[in-house]
């Protein structure tokens, strides 16, 4: 299962050739920064976040795809630059049952609007494949750019949740598709 965008190809994993790349992006603090936390993952562990994202394909038919650039997006046709899509966030019971919007790219591809397109098509594709009505953005306060996102995909702030793990504050952004 593909969604191809007008500069992103947002594809199935190919975890000999991507988990490289996963690994590198998971252990860049300035990435993980917004990410439970905080704390950058190991090489295991980022194979183990791997393992978890293509578990939940298998269990639900949808899920986190990996997000690669185009030639003409300015990088190399293949690479991967981090991932987005739609995952159930288990990690937070008090928004369940809900579907959420998720992405994470590497640094060098911040700031370009990837992150957005690939939410986009990732929300566009559930709305229409799934039958979602309403999808969330779980952001924690300062995340900026992640905001900017979410708002961009016109997502309005609802009620506050409480981290189960760290206790920090959560800011859930949530998504109903229009009448």
């Amino acid at each position: 299962m593909t969604l191809e965008t007008e500069r992103l190809l947002l594809r199935a994993w190919r975890p000999d050739a991507d988990l490289a790349r996963l690994a590198a992006l998971c252990a860049d603090p300035q990435v993980m920064r917004f990410i439970g936390t905080g704390r950058t993952l190991a090489a295991g562990e980022a194979g183990a976040l791997l393992g978890a994202i293509t578990r939940h394909w298998d269990d639900h038919g949808y899920g986190l795809w990996a997000v690669e650039v185009k030639r003409e997006a300015g990088g190399r046709r293949g690479e991967l630059v981090g991932f987005a899509g739609l995952a159930i966030p288990s990690f937070l019971p008090a928004v369940l049952p809900a579907v959420e919007c998720g992405w994470r790219l590497a640094r060098p591809w911040w700031g370009r609007g990837l992150a957005t397109e690939a939410a986009r098509a990732s929300v566009a594709w559930g709305r229409e494949r799934l039958g979602l009505e309403r999808v969330l953005s779980i952001i924690m306060p300062g995340n900026t750019r992640s905001i900017r996102v979410a708002e961009k995909l016109g997502m309005r702030r609802g009620r506050d949740r409480i981290h189960p793990l760290t206790g920090g504050r959560l800011w859930v952004y949530e998504s109903e598709s229009p009448a």
